[in-house]
């Protein structure tokens, strides 16, 4: 009997994954639908105005653009590419952690198919470097001269240095106002 219900287990679990594993096939007849000359110009006039360095002109035209094709898959899709442009370590305007949200935006957003995978790699590199910068953040490298990694703390170090600096001046001052000591 157990090894009728292991047989039952086995067969009931290989058709599960054979059914998980197997895609819809396309109805025959249906080519893809191409992309809209608006969405092809939207993404275009974006690109420029990154490489131009504008990234709040290319997030604009890319958020006009999803609310004038809004409920439409291309309005779905525009916002992997502003998801993309905000975690573009050039963009000034836009932090990774914001950048690292609107990627989940976008993968949890019903219909957005497009670029999943692109989106899903992205999200990754994306916490990687924030778990880098963080890294960074926290340690310190000592040798000869310390390196600070963290603005606050070279700035500590640097007000100490002129206390220092400070004191021995003011010995100093003392000594030769009163040199018969």
């Amino acid at each position: 009997m157990i090894e009728r219900i292991s047989r039952k287990t086995i067969a009931v679990a290989s058709l599960l994954v054979f059914a998980a594993c197997s895609s819809p096939q396309p109805k025959p007849g249906t080519p893809p639908v191409p992309a809209s000359d608006a969405y092809l110009s939207a993404l275009s006039a974006a690109d420029k105005r990154v490489e131009q360095g504008d990234y709040s002109g290319a997030d604009r035209i890319l958020s006009d653009f999803a609310l004038k094709a809004r409920g439409t898959q291309e309005g779905t899709e525009v916002a992997f590419w502003r998801a993309l442009y905000m975690v573009d370590p050039k963009n000034p305007i836009s932090s990774m952690a914001e950048g690292v949200r609107a990627l989940d935006i976008y993968l949890t957003t019903e219909g957005a198919k497009n670029y999943r995978t692109q989106a899903l790699v992205l999200k990754r590199t994306a916490q990687t470097v924030l778990a880098l910068r963080t890294a960074q953040a926290n340690s310190r490298v000592s040798g000869r001269d310390t390196v600070y990694v963290t603005r606050e703390d070279e700035i500590i170090a640097l007000k100490d240095q002129l206390a220092k600096a400070n004191a021995e001046l003011d010995r100093i001052k003392k000594r030769l106002a009163n040199p018969s000591r």
